[in-house]
């Protein structure tokens, strides 16, 4: 299994504009690499979003189910890779994974106003999901400028819980001093 398609291979393509599973068959059936590394351009910016069958709020703890209504967002620069249809019963027994959303634009800022988009424009009912979960980080400042790093998604994650409990606590404070 090659990860890199199973995982991010939308965003590869998008800004390339080469169709890497096809490249990959094409290469497994005998055929030679038509490429040269010096001949793929990148162009733009690409976002992908894993969109999961989880939720958030509970340490991603997976949400099986039937999923009673869908709606995938359209137009141009976006993408959807996905296997589920309304209807669909999520198993307990495999992956989360709802859908690839990716989005593709001329550059970084654009790209996320099409992602937000995009994620506006996208629903999923039956299951918990992600899609909040992301629109909350692409309205971070940090993510709006691309000062994030691998480990930001828990810090990020323990500041919002830490908030959440802070505000608790002064509403049950106010709350006895009425």
């Amino acid at each position: 299994m090659n990860t890199r398609i199973q995982v991010e291979h939308p965003v590869s393509e998008l800004v390339t504009g080469v169709d890497l599973v096809r490249e990959m068959l094409r290469i497994a059936m005998g055929e030679p690499l038509r490429f040269k590394q010096e001949q793929i351009v990148l162009k733009g910016a690409a976002i992908e979003c894993r969109l999961n069958a989880e939720d958030p709020e509970r340490n991603f703890m997976p949400s099986p189910g039937k999923l009673s209504a869908l709606r995938w967002p359209g137009g141009p620069g976006v993408r959807v890779d996905t296997h589920v249809y309304a209807g669909y019963t999520i198993p307990p027994f495999y992956d989360s994974l709802l859908a690839k959303l990716a989005v593709w634009d001329e550059d970084r800022p654009a790209a996320l106003q099409r992602m937000q988009r995009a994620l506006a424009e996208t629903s999923i009912e039956g299951v918990y999901n992600t899609i909040a979960l992301h629109q909350q980080l692409l309205a971070d400042p940090a993510v709006q400028n691309g000062q994030f790093h691998t480990g930001y998604l828990e810090q990020w994650m323990a500041q919002r819980a830490a908030e959440k409990a802070l505000a608790l606590t002064s509403e049950l404070t106010a709350g006895l001093t009425v």
